[in-house]
Formats: structure tokens, sequence, C-alpha cells
């Protein structure tokens, strides 16, 4: 049983608290992820589960045991660094078996973890290198061999694929989700990526200034952001958020007369919102019944574009089409309706969803 429970957990650097009173739990054998800005705390939060970084409040338990004042190394948690911190003079075989010779292993107990660990991830060949004699991707591997041995109660990966170019950190990614469905130990994974974290999570922790602005899984993140921050931080390109109002049970662009259709605020008091949408939510109009959209840039993807411009002469905009539509061209003007049905709605002040 390795359940993660963090009750009313605080931190703070001198007079800056940087973590502030965050509940949550990640149950076993679940992947989770913490994903936010740099400077959220993510790192930070990281850290003190890993035992590095002393708790100033709250409670931290691992498989129901209060870990506040436990070592690191008892905690049974194992972590993957971003700058992978091998041993540069020893081989593979000797990074990888370094832990467990510390603990005092058996040599048949070393022997036979590294082994397991190098076919799971497919370097046993690469034992009897040194880390300079490898790839980015090839040391990445080393380095979670290193975690996988110690047959940890939960992985912790702080930022691990940051250092690898694009396509490395796509197959790496790949990589980390296989092993976790392999091992089904609890893993919690940090990033700054959006995309990774909805490529890999059971279930993201969205952070932003050291509290907690939602959590759940990936499709309930990007269906029903809880505020704002959360909408305009998950999917890519990012959510649109322009300023309206409700008047008389529609949804009015502000500083325009266009009314959005497919928005039910019918029981909705009159006044300034937030209107939401995703830019592969617009749906364009053949009819000339949408409102205009001027084209300023175009950014063929290949199996979509991507298209940046001016809605209804009034707020910047990002729609998303496929492929197959005819592509315009820059002062192009399109006909389209924002959220194709799936618009959401926030507060204005607050930025909370209503």
């Amino acid at each position: 049983m390795a359940t993660v429970t963090l009750r009313g957990l605080r931190k703070s650097f001198g007079d800056t608290e940087v973590i502030k009173g965050i509940d949550l739990e990640i149950e076993d054998g679940k992947f989770c992820v913490l994903v936010g800005p740099s400077g959220c705390g993510k790192s930070t939060l990281l850290r003190m589960i890993a035992g590095l970084e002393d708790i100033d409040g709250g409670a931290l338990s691992i498989g129901g045991e209060v870990m506040n004042d436990i070592a690191p190394a008892e905690r049974g948690v194992s972590m993957v660094f971003q700058s992978y911190a091998l041993y540069p003079h020893m081989t593979v075989y000797q990074n990888m078996s370094f832990g467990l010779k510390l603990a005092k292993e058996s040599d048949e107990t070393v022997e036979e973890r590294v082994r397991n660990a190098a076919e799971i991830l497919q370097i046993t060949d690469l034992l009897d290198r040194k880390p300079k004699a490898l790839s980015g991707g090839q040391r990445q591997r080393v380095a979670i061999g290193r975690a996988i041995v110690r047959d940890p109660k939960v992985f912790l990966f702080d930022e691990p694929l940051s250092n690898l170019d694009a396509k490395l950190r796509v197959q790496m990614r790949l990589e980390i989700s296989r092993l976790h469905r392999r091992l089904g130990t609890t893993m919690i994974h940090v990033t700054h990526d959006q995309v990774e974290a909805m490529t890999l999570a059971d279930q993201i922790v969205v952070l932003n200034q050291g509290v907690v602005a939602q959590a759940g899984t990936p499709r309930d993140l990007y269906d029903r952001p809880a505020n704002t921050f959360v909408a305009g931080f998950i999917g890519s390109p990012a959510m649109n958020l322009l300023d309206a109002r409700v008047e008389g049970g529609s949804v009015v662009l502000e500083g325009t007369d266009a009314r959005i259709e497919g928005v039910d605020a019918a029981n909705r008091a009159d006044g300034p919102v937030t209107l939401g949408f995703r830019p592969e939510h617009a749906e364009l109009r053949d009819d000339g019944a949408g409102l205009p959209f001027e084209v300023e840039v175009m950014e063929d993807l290949g199996d979509t574009c991507v298209l940046h411009g001016v809605l209804a002469e009034g707020p910047q905009a990002t729609l998303r089409i496929p492929a197959e539509t005819a592509l315009p061209a820059r002062g192009d003007r399109l006909s389209v309706m924002p959220g194709d049905g799936r618009c959401h709605l926030f507060d204005r002040d607050s930025g909370q969803r209503i």
C-alpha cells in the first residue's frame, strides 16, 4: 500500500510562503503529474515528499505512515532528477548498484536487481559504459534504472524529460508510461509541460502560486476547468478566454453586439462574465450566420491548421480547423460560431467556473 496523502502541507523560505496548505491524496498505483508554471511550487512539493525539504506545517503520509520526521532513505521512495545525477567515474552497472551496496545488499541481490532493471529498460548492453559514452536518452534510462533497483513504494520524477530534444521526449514519455503499467507502482511526476501531463497522468494536479488550482483526470481538467487559470493552462493552443456579458439570458461579446449561440445563460443574472471556448470547438458556418473572424496568422501543422485573428472586430481569438478544410490566407474573413455548443462561463472577478 503506497497511497500518498498530504494534509495542510506548508513550506516557507524566509518570509516567502511557497506551499500554502495543500491537501491532496494520490491513490496507490496511480500516476500523478504535478504541473504548473515556473515558481508555482511543484518541485518544492516533490522534494518535501522525498524528504529533501523540511515540512513547516501539515502532515505527509506514505502508505498510512506519517513521514514528516522520517529520513529520506527510510521513506521508501526513489527520485529521478532532471540532471540525471550520475557518477561520471562509474560504469552504468556501478551507478545502478551503488545504492544497493550502501544498503549492504548481497552480491546476488545486487546482480539480480540490476540485471532485471536493465532488461526492463533495454540497457543491458550499456552496463559497462560510463555516462560520458551515453546519449541523453540512455542516461535518463540509467537514472530510472537506478531508481527501479531500490524497489520503492513511490517513484518521484522531477522534470526528467526537460533536457531531451522533442522527438526523444515523446519516446521517453512512452517508455515511462509502459514502465508504470509494468510495475504498477505509485508515481509522482513534475513537469511544466501540459502536453506531457495530459499524456502520462491518471491524475493531474495543477498548482498555481503554492495552492492546488484543480486536481482530477486529464479529461476532467480539459472538459470542465474549475477556473480561468486551469482553462488557460491546460490545452494547446490554450482556451480562448474573452470578456463577455450576460444580457437577458444571452451571452454577448464585450464591446460588440455579437451574441454567442449554444450557451445556457437563461438563469444567469445580467452582468460581466468571462467566456471560454477551445480553438477546436469553433464551428465554421457556410451560411454566413456566424460571427466574422479575420485571419491574421495561419499555422499549417499538417493534420490541422491553427488560425490567429480577430473575432467580431473585437477580441483576439485562436481557432483550430481540420486540414481537409480549404485553408484560408492572411486577411481572409471567415464566418464562425465560438464554442460549437461547448462554451464555458467563468466569474469575471474570481475566475471561478459558474
